[in-house]
């Protein structure tokens, strides 16, 4: 199963794809960057809060 981090990176990954595909096709492309810049800022929330909520222990502590 796919992290929350791994599924977001392979849903920018899917819509570069397609955003690259629109360039070659002469369509506009805002609407897919404006996506693709949604899914950068959804994944960097998650990468945040995993780390507040997933901090790493300290191995000296042990």
């Amino acid at each position: 199963m796919l992290s929350s981090v791994e599924a977001l990176r392979r849903l920018r990954e899917d819509m570069v794809m397609d955003r690259r595909k629109l360039v070659d096709q002469q369509e506009s492309i805002q609407n897919v960057q404006t996506e693709i810049e949604a899914i950068d800022r959804a994944i960097a929330d998650e990468e945040a809060i995993q780390r507040t909520t997933c901090p790493k222990t300290d191995i000296a502590s042990i």
